[in-house]
């Protein structure tokens, strides 16, 4: 299971530094790209922007005050075999406390395969890979509130998972 290294809250900023996981059984795992060093920064709801998509709600209890993902880490390859500069697509999968992908076409997500099936994702970046360490950053700005609980992000390349983390929002 994932281990909690480090909490820092700061004023509308919660850092959670968290130590990766091996992948899960039902999806396959990439055989030379991992995610490494992953980091997870949750940010509060920026209330003074004026912003005509921005209304006034009634509270929620179920609901945090946390609304952007920053998820950062470095794309590692493992055994070598990409040498020749290539163009890799990285999907970020994100799942609320239902288990529930958070995933919405406006924001930046859409669909890819999944052993076979279409599995929606929460958010992709398309670069250049050479094969040496490289730093990926996701900057996702939810439409609605995260709420709280347990949520999962998981982060795939050619349809095969190279890291997964847990934060938790109180």
């Amino acid at each position: 299971m994932n281990r909690l290294n480090k909490i820092v809250l700061g004023i509308g900023v919660a850092v959670l530094s968290l130590t990766s996981l091996s992948g899960n059984a039902q999806v396959g795992k990439h055989n030379s790209l991992v995610a490494e060093d992953l980091k997870v920064i949750l940010v509060k709801d920026i209330e003074h922007i004026a912003d005509s998509t921005h209304h006034t709600h009634a509270h929620d209890p179920h609901k945090s005050s946390y609304k952007i993902l920053h998820v950062n880490f470095l794309l590692v390859n493992t055994d070598s075999s990409i040498t020749t500069p290539t163009y890799k697509a990285v999907m970020m999968r994100v799942l609320d406390p239902h288990g529930v992908d958070i995933y919405d076409p406006a924001s930046g997500g859409g669909l890819f395969l999944l052993n076979s099936k279409e599995t929606p994702y929460t958010y992709k970046v398309s670069t250049k890979y050479d094969g040496k360490p490289l730093q990926i950053d996701f900057l996702y700005n939810h439409s609605k509130h995260f709420r709280h609980g347990l949520h999962i992000i998981e982060l795939y390349v050619d349809g095969l998972k190279i890291g997964e983390e847990h934060f938790l929002i109180k």
